[in-house]
């Protein structure tokens, strides 16, 4: 039986004494399509709002440069097709630098044609407004489900996190390698691998998204008014002194499967400069530091994409994805699509422990910032530079070894919460109780002084 054939549900919790005492509720079953963030729209549109041929419903997300809608595509006969529609804000319609980078990613996108990349299908201008319609994948982004997983459905299985890593190393694999209709290279890098750009949709597969900042051989050599582009937390530490190749995306692969396989932020910081200080120099652990059952094999896979120095780091997605399948073997931690959306349907149903009076004393405890905005290259070059920490580097730089082995190990732990924030409320339950019982004697001594 595959290890992911069933999956351990976490105990219903009972009251916890600080709310109400009437029953709960059960739940009833629900689809995946109605757990997924995309069906709660934080801001809607105005409904059925027409636009050219289609017809736009709630907004899925914003950036700098446009927003993203879900819409219809409405054809003869009632023909009816959903997608993604992107639309250039109106005020930048006017900006020609704007409008080069919007169908720069347009034409950028409509190349790639892989299972594991969002598809581009219309690029055009109505009521002079330029929109992108591209394929609308429902499900959560890595970082939604990651959030999840943290807190309330406990950590990711670990056959999912390898296989949503090694569909991610196909994504960029195919991306990096990907050559225009005379042969050449176009040296396309992502700039951007980030949780919040992979969707795990409702399929059970992963979709790399947004190749908005995405950089190719055509692109210009500097980046307009010096801006570093792309989530500071995941940027590659030689991005950050200005060298670009495609082995930064791979940086931002190490940092996701890092915080995957450990349930924690990697570089978490109160500030943009103290984030880049942290990406240029900070201690990094392997993850088995935290999840013991993690071999050590992950750890060396893992820690070679964290590899500060590029040319120690895997040079190319290839390697890193044969890395990973031959961990995947070894394991016998194959899953199915089908596998990977019941888990995902299962932990979106779990109830967010931070909701209890205790997770919130307990969160008030935690650092909750996270950077994932721009910054100016003026910004970075402030900050004085960091000798990169040699402490915690693989025994030994891997090299891809796709054949099987006969190793066998038990399958991966279930999905268990992460301990700290255990530790935190027994602490503070410990000193709670302490102190009533240092008020309850002094009450009796002084009781007893005056009898």
């Amino acid at each position: 039986m595959p290890p992911m054939a069933r999956v351990r549900r976490a105990p219903r919790r009972e009251s916890d004494g600080l709310s109400s005492t009437a029953p709960r509720r059960r739940k009833r079953p629900v689809s995946l399509s109605e757990t997924s963030p995309f069906r709660r729209p934080s801001a809607p549109a105005q409904q059925g709002e027409r636009f050219g041929p289609y017809m736009i419903y709630e907004r899925l997300g914003e950036g700098g440069m446009g927003s993203v809608h879900r819409a219809e595509v409405m054809g003869v006969a009632g023909f009816r097709k959903a997608v993604a529609l992107k639309r250039m804000h109106t005020a930048l319609t006017e900006d020609r630098g704007f409008v080069e980078a919007f169908i720069h990613e347009a034409q950028l996108v409509s190349c790639l044609r892989h299972p594991n990349i969002a598809q581009a299908f219309d690029l055009g201008k109505i009521d002079g407004a330029y929109f992108l319609a591209m394929e609308l994948v429902p499900g959560p982004t890595l970082g939604q489900l990651m959030r999840q997983s943290r807190r309330a459905a406990g950590a990711i299985p670990l056959p999912i996190v390898i296989e949503i890593l090694i569909q991610l190393c196909d994504a960029l694999e195919y991306a990096h390698d990907l050559h225009d209709d005379a042969g050449h290279s176009l040296h396309l890098i992502h700039r951007d691998v980030s949780p919040a750009n992979v969707i795990v949709s409702s399929s059970g597969s992963v979709k790399l998204i947004d190749f908005g900042i995405a950089k190719d051989r055509s692109s210009r050599s500097t980046t307009e008014a010096g801006i570093v582009k792309g989530k500071h937390a995941y940027l590659a530490p030689e991005y950050t002194y200005g060298q670009l190749d495609r082995r930064a995306d791979l940086f931002g692969v190490g940092v996701i499967a890092h915080e995957m396989l450990t349930g924690r932020r990697l570089f978490l910081a109160d500030s943009e400069a103290q984030t880049i200080r942290d990406v240029r120099g900070k201690l990094i652990h392997p993850p088995s530091r935290y999840a013991p059952e993690i071999s050590r094999d992950l750890d060396d896979i893992v820690m070679t994409a964290l590899q500060r120095d590029p040319e120690l780091r895997w040079q190319n997605a290839g390697a890193m994805r044969a890395a990973l399948g031959a961990e995947q073997l070894r394991l016998r931690a194959a899953v199915s699509g089908a596998q990977i959306r019941a888990w995902v349907e299962w932990a979106f149903l779990q109830e967010d422990w931070r909701e209890s009076q205790i997770g919130r004393i307990i969160d008030d405890l935690e650092p909750s910032i996270s950077i994932e905005s721009g910054i100016d290259w003026e910004v970075v070059s402030e900050i004085e530079p960091v000798e990169p920490s040699v402490a915690a580097l693989p025994t030994r730089v891997l090299r891809p070894n796709p054949g099987p082995r006969t190793a066998r190990i038990p399958r991966a732990a279930p999905a268990r919460p992460e301990t700290s924030r255990w530790l935190i409320l027994l602490l503070v339950l410990t000193t709670s109780g302490a102190a009533f019982d240092l008020g309850w004697l002094a009450w009796w001594l002084d009781r007893l002084t005056r009898s």
